[in-house]
């Protein structure tokens, strides 16, 4: 566990100070299913687990973001402004022996304005941080989940395919293998999934539905691990459709592998994203020109000299971020020191979750955390 000295405490407050955060205590345990069901199911294996006093399930808070909007919500409408300060310990297991139990400081931003400035503040705070507490200079690798979807429905990706792909986006190992699979044919056993498939082909998705719920229904299934039969129908709906779309166009599939392979400096990425477009007729459209706009903040916000690079494949393996993200890390290091990106829908699926305040569709909103343990393992004396 990160031991926090009185300077480190003090950097952090003229940080905090400097962005107009608020420091917030927040609290240690939450339902499980909560960072589940908004993470993603990778992290169900890395939580800190035990059953609460009603039976349900409860974790320590594995990370900063759902339990900052819980509390954003809990004390006001979701669309107020609010920039939030956390500081404190955070669990979840992690590889190479790392101490489950570590350290975290981070801004939470909310701002209904939103805008290209309002990220590029948010990525001179982080910049400004590690510097502040470490005494390096990190590079910023960003990209943008947001351009890879315009490109998608651009190609007219198959629905059940650009969800998916959409959720590996920032592991490239598990993209390649899923276009291998869309080229090739859908799921590595999918001889049932798309018999039913053609069977069903051209019914109205209600009828469908209602269809699969009646077989699993005639089996007797009333739930499976915890699933309903309408869950397990949609399930296997999405299966079959995925096994029906065998060599989907090989053309089309080459295109996304050549965007996913643009990297490089933030001009070199730019050259290399307007001349693929130009190229391709066009296909990533206003998404282009949105990015090239949130460079040019980003570099006026950061300090001179600052490294930053454009990944088209990167990003960070978080279901609830909805298009820019970011790295830090330090010149010839792996790990990142700090990350953080936007998260617009979150806001407004957790207050419809817990039925607070008006209905929104989206807020924007965007943070960072920064890994306290990883600037004191890089050499600075804390």
């Amino acid at each position: 566990m990160t031991h926090l000295t009185e300077t480190m405490r003090a950097e952090l407050a003229q940080q905090f100070d400097a962005a107009g955060a608020r420091v917030i205590d927040l609290p240690i345990l939450y339902s499980a299913d909560l960072f589940v069901d908004l993470i993603g199911e990778d992290i169900r294996r890395r939580l800190y687990v035990a059953p609460g006093a009603n039976g349900e399930a409860m974790a320590l808070r594995p990370e900063f973001t759902i339990p900052v909007c819980l509390h954003h919500l809990r004390h006001g409408e979701a669309t107020r402004k609010a920039t939030y300060a956390c500081l404190g310990p955070v669990f979840r297991q992690r590889a190479d022996d790392d101490p489950g139990e570590f350290h975290q400081a981070g801004i939470e931003q909310i701002d209904p304005e939103g805008g290209f400035d309002f990220d590029a503040a948010n990525v001179a705070s982080a910049v400004s941080m590690v510097e502040s507490l470490s005494g390096k200079r990190p590079v910023v690798t960003i990209g943008d989940l947001g351009l890879f979807s315009a490109l998608l429905n651009a190609l007219g990706t198959p629905a059940v395919w650009q969800r998916r792909l959409e959720g590996a986006f920032g592991d490239r190992a598990v993209l390649d293998r899923m276009l291998r699979r869309l080229e090739q044919g859908g799921s590595e056993s999918h001889g049932a999934s798309a018999g039913l498939a053609r069977i069903l082909e051209g019914k109205a998705p209600e009828d469908v539905r209602e269809a699969v719920e009646e077989m699993l229904d005639i089996a007797g299934l009333a739930a499976v691990g915890g699933r309903s039969v309408g869950d397990i129908a949609e399930r296997y709906m999405e299966k079959a459709e995925l096994a029906a779309m065998a060599g989907w166009d090989a053309d089309k599939l080459a295109i996304i592998v050549r965007y996913l392979s643009i990297a490089g400096s933030l001009d070199d990425s730019l050259d290399q994203l307007r001349a693929f477009d130009a190229k391709e007729g066009g296909l990533l459209g206003d998404a282009l020109a949105a990015l090239a706009d949130r460079i040019t903040a980003i570099r006026a916000a950061v300090p001179q000299g600052t490294k930053l690079v454009f990944k088209a494949d990167f990003g960070r393996r978080l279901d609830y971020y909805s298009g820019f993200n970011y790295e830090l890390h330090f010149e010839g290091e792996d790990k990142p020191v700090a990350g953080g990106g936007r998260y617009d829908r979150l806001l407004g699926i957790l207050a419809s979750r817990a039925k607070q305040g008006n209905a929104v569709d989206a807020v924007p909103a965007i943070g960072f955390v920064v890994w306290l343990d990883r600037l004191t393992q890089a050499g600075k004396e804390s």
